[in-house]
């Protein structure tokens, strides 16, 4: 069976990254199996792809012009020669920004079905976005891969779920983080935050323009990973989903590991 390669980032009580562990620190388990570290590599000079999407749905359209800026200052302070970014809008449709001057867009992935000649997908399908994000520009890019929503996180009108979302994400070795907005709801809808948690993502309340703890957690996650390999555990009655889990031998640290990956059909 082919090589599985999992990134993760360990990180200590204060968050920090931790970089000076070796391949014995490390225990897999793929369907609850424990399976052989096979290969182990500290990825620390591996280009990063950001995708930022920004939801621009009636719930938020008083702070587009907040996200647009939020989006240039993030990726200003992120990106280092070698990297790339792109940005999305999520309105009635999914809109692929031209540049990363957020101004011109095009539409981007399927487009939104139609009934009687009026768009079905709603004011807001995150979901559509994440999944059009991850199989349209990350699934063939190599290196470290990631999407930021700048949302109130309400999904409304996807024609993909969640999980579907999620599931694309980790095929491609995306994490998905958020950064939360005031919306017309009081908290993230639960399906958000279970892709978030899938894909060892992480969500962060609306910064009030100081963007550092974002930025750190973002350089600790995708800047200074490991590499965890193995052979994976033959999943029985033709699934190609997998349950992985990566643990770390040190009570002290937390490991941060997206929690499925999808074996590749015969």
């Amino acid at each position: 069976m082919e090589l599985v390669a999992i990134p993760c980032a360990v990180v200590d009580s204060h968050g920090a990254a931790v970089y000076n562990l070796n391949r014995e620190d490390f225990r897999v388990f793929d369907n609850d199996v424990p399976r052989i570290v096979s290969y182990f590599s500290r990825d620390d000079d591996q280009p990063l792809t950001l995708g930022i999407l920004i939801d621009d749905s009636d719930s938020q359209r008083e702070l587009v012009e907040e996200h647009r800026r939020t989006a240039l200052d993030l990726l200003h302070r992120m990106l280092r020669p070698g990297d790339s970014a792109f940005a999305v809008s999520i309105g009635q449709d999914v809109r692929l920004y031209r540049d990363l001057t957020l101004t011109e867009m095009e539409p981007f992935g399927e487009p939104c079905p139609r009934r009687q000649g009026i768009p079905v997908c709603g004011g807001s399908p995150l979901w559509n976005a994440v999944f059009d994000s991850a199989r349209l520009k990350l699934r063939q890019v190599k290196g470290s891969k990631a999407l930021l929503l700048l949302t109130d996180g309400f999904d409304t009108g996807s024609v993909r779920t969640w999980s579907e979302a999620a599931a694309e994400a980790q095929k491609a070795d995306a994490a998905v983080y958020a950064i939360q907005y005031r919306g017309k709801g009081s908290s993230y809808a639960p399906q958000l935050y279970r892709l978030i948690a899938e894909t060892a993502g992480a969500w962060f309340s609306a910064p009030s323009g100081d963007l550092r703890p974002i930025v750190a957690r973002l350089e600790t996650d995708l800047r200074r990973r490991y590499v965890v390999g193995f052979r994976p555990e033959k999943v029985t009655f033709g699934k190609l989903r997998h349950e992985v889990r990566i643990e770390v031998a040190r009570p002290d640290l937390t490991l941060r590991a997206r929690k499925t990956y999808f074996e590749s059909p015969k």
